[in-house]
């Protein structure tokens, strides 16, 4: 038998060397921050990533599931052509073995130079904390963060009331149409834009958030919504519950606007959301508030955050009992696999704490109460 294929060998080495000088440069931007931040903080880069936005933007659907789909293609693709060379006897199994190794490290490694300049070269970059000038780290005690925790647990109250005129409307609190949300949190972002820290370009319109195609299975796999960066898309699963769905959202687009750490999107998403207008998209910030220091709380005293967790009205139960059913699905294997899978990316991505790190804004909330005072978190009126 011999091999009359032709490998091509030069395209397939260039794409290779693409993921590879990709992985160099990153290494390096995570030894020197500021440069991070020149490149994907002032340079052209943001607007290279928000004019993909709004080019995607006004497709109706998915991009990104259509681009994981034509990669997987391309794959199979290439599987069923080796397969047919085999059988002619174009290729030994050996050199079938090697052309498919080199294909797929093409592949692999434009997507990795693609990602690297589309995404991962924002982690390096200075997070949230230092950028408002706070210091997040350091010990909280239950003299901390129980009055926090207790006028959060109020201002929930407060807006649950706000908005159903009653202290349970008898179902589930609604989320607002999608539209509307997506417009609340725009404008919330051009408010937080004028706060010092915080940049200007922020406040800079981006593409509309989309749902998922496919949100049933994302739902099953504990994954309420994810940023695509070969898209530039924003993306959740369409039915969320009102009560999560704004702040879920405004967290998406943080990342969307170039905040690669979670704790960093968690915080964006507070601070944005709780700006609307809307009282059902506040209402979502203040629950997750509330439910990152209730979880602090438990930490140091689970007496302390049960006895306060008493105190929410029937309605509020009643979301809360909604959402805890409404993940109910994401259980067993499914829910280990998306945790495994999103660990692994955040610790590839020099993220130490993995998914630990979500529960990294509870300490920026702290720390903003501690040098700006509670106002800095239930300044806003009606909170």
């Amino acid at each position: 038998m011999q091999d009359r294929a032709e490998l091509p060998l030069g395209r397939r080495l260039a794409g290779i060397g693409l993921g590879l000088a990709a992985l160099g440069g990153y290494a390096l931007l995570a030894r020197h921050p500021s440069l991070a931040e020149g490149l994907a903080g002032s340079g052209p880069l943001p607007g290279l990533v928000r004019s993909l936005s709004l080019a995607t933007s006004p497709v109706p659907f998915s991009l990104a599931e259509v681009v994981v789909l034509v990669v997987l293609g391309r794959q199979v693709h290439g599987l069923v052509i080796g397969q047919k060379a085999l059988r002619r006897g174009d290729l030994t199994p050996r050199r079938a073995a090697l052309a498919g190794g080199l294909r797929l490290g093409q592949d692999l490694g434009v997507l990795l130079a693609l990602f690297f300049l589309l995404w991962g070269i924002q982690y390096p970059r200075p997070d949230l904390a230092e950028r408002l000038g706070i210091d997040p780290s350091g010990r909280a005690d239950v003299a901390e963060i129980e009055p926090l925790a207790r006028q959060a647990v109020h201002a929930v109250n407060a807006l649950y009331l706000e908005i159903h005129g009653s202290a349970d409307a008898g179902e589930p609190t609604a989320a607002p149409p999608w539209d509307e949300v997506a417009r609340e949190l725009e404008a919330g972002w051009a408010r937080l834009a004028e706060r010092p820290g915080i940049p200007e370009r922020v406040a800079r319109a981006h593409g509309m958030p989309k749902p998922f195609w496919t949100g049933a299975v994302f739902r099953r796999f504990g994954v309420a919504g994810m940023y695509f960066p070969f898209t530039g898309e924003a993306l959740l699963v369409r039915d969320l519950p009102g009560a999560s769905l704004p702040r879920d959202m405004a967290h998406e687009m943080a990342h969307q606007r170039g905040f690669a750490s979670e704790a960093d999107a968690n915080t964006l998403a507070f601070l944005v959301a709780r700006e609307a207008e809307d009282p059902r998209v506040r209402y979502a910030a203040y629950l997750f508030l509330r439910d990152q220091l209730l979880s602090a709380l438990r930490r140091v005293d689970r007496g302390a955050a049960s006895a306060l967790a008493e105190e929410r009205i029937a309605g509020v139960r009643r979301d809360d009992a909604y959402r805890a059913e409404y993940w109910s699905v994401a259980r067993g294997w499914t829910r280990s696999v998306g945790q495994s899978v999103n660990h692994a990316m955040l610790r590839a991505h020099g993220v130490r704490e993995g998914i630990a790190s979500y529960q990294g804004s509870v300490w920026v909330f702290l720390a903003l109460a501690r040098e700006e005072g509670p106002e800095a978190l239930f300044g806003l009126e009606g909170c």
